[in-house]
């Protein structure tokens, strides 16, 4: 059984292609894409035309208000649900997820990622261990912490810890840190290559860890952290995704290790 109404859709690849509006027989695009649909029909005076009297499309594009929030919704749940590539290697979202990813590949690279990291923040003395039912005290808030994981160029698997910043209350201090912009970075290239002058970089791996926090949080060790899971964790140090750890880098003293003499 055909549909009496077919639309032209254009998809991100920049293709169109006709496709049938809705179908008893067969799933159409009204029901893949209801909220889109509705919107469709509303900005083109379509809801009471013949083969658009849909059930629920109207009610559906009733408000904008309403059919800004099932966007919205529909969209994070896109966001939320839809699996993420790097290099072509599927990108964990959670814990749950990268052993699980593991496990389909037969192999243990996002785990002995996560596992690096865990130890690299253990060499800074990160967390202070408070063992299982600890309550550091009113003064200190719950927070969340979680592994973002990415895949580089070069098939090498990286996981970072990141602290749920957003749960805690911004400090009444300020906690702007000042960042290079890449117009600084364009003059000062510019500016070394007039004068024929070498341009060095580095990347200080877990920079903000050699500063100390002045929040207080603490956290409930998930699976991630092996045998503490369950553990009361109090975080000392200025640990990624903490408000105030970009100042607390920022305002750290740091001396170099050697210096590099600039050629003139």
């Amino acid at each position: 059984m055909q549909c009496s109404v077919n639309v032209l859709i254009e998809w991100e690849s920049g293709e169109t292609s006709w496709q049938l509006l809705h179908c008893k027989d067969m799933a159409g695009i009204c029901d893949c894409d209801p909220v889109t649909v509705a919107i469709y029909a509303r900005e083109n005076n379509l809801l009471d035309a013949k083969g658009w009297k849909l059930p629920g499309l109207k009610k559906l594009a009733k408000t904008e208000k309403s059919i800004l929030r099932h966007a919205k919704q529909a969209k994070l749940h896109s966001f939320r649900t839809k699996p993420i590539y790097m290099y072509g290697f599927e990108v964990p979202r959670n814990h749950e997820q990268a052993m699980a990813i593991d496990q389909r590949n037969g192999n243990t690279q996002f785990a002995n990622a996560e596992n690096a990291e865990i130890f690299m923040i253990d060499e800074f003395s990160t967390f202070e261990d408070l063992g299982f039912g600890c309550n550091p005290g009113p003064d200190y808030k719950k927070i969340r912490v979680h592994m973002v994981c990415a895949v580089k160029h070069d098939r090498q698997h990286k996981a970072c810890l990141v602290a749920g910043g957003h749960l805690t209350e911004t400090p009444i201090d300020s906690v702007y840190s000042s960042v290079v912009s890449l117009r600084g970075i364009r003059l000062l290239t510019f500016v070394a290559e007039l004068n024929d002058l070498e341009v060095w970089a580095t990347d200080i791996g877990n920079a903000y860890l050699e500063s100390c926090t002045q929040e207080k949080v603490h956290i409930i060790a998930g699976p991630e952290f092996g045998d503490r899971q369950g553990h009361t964790l109090v975080i000392r140090k200025a640990l990624c995704g903490l408000k105030s750890s970009g100042l607390r880098w920022h305002c750290w003293p740091i001396r170099p290790l050697h210096s590099v003499p600039v050629p003139h």
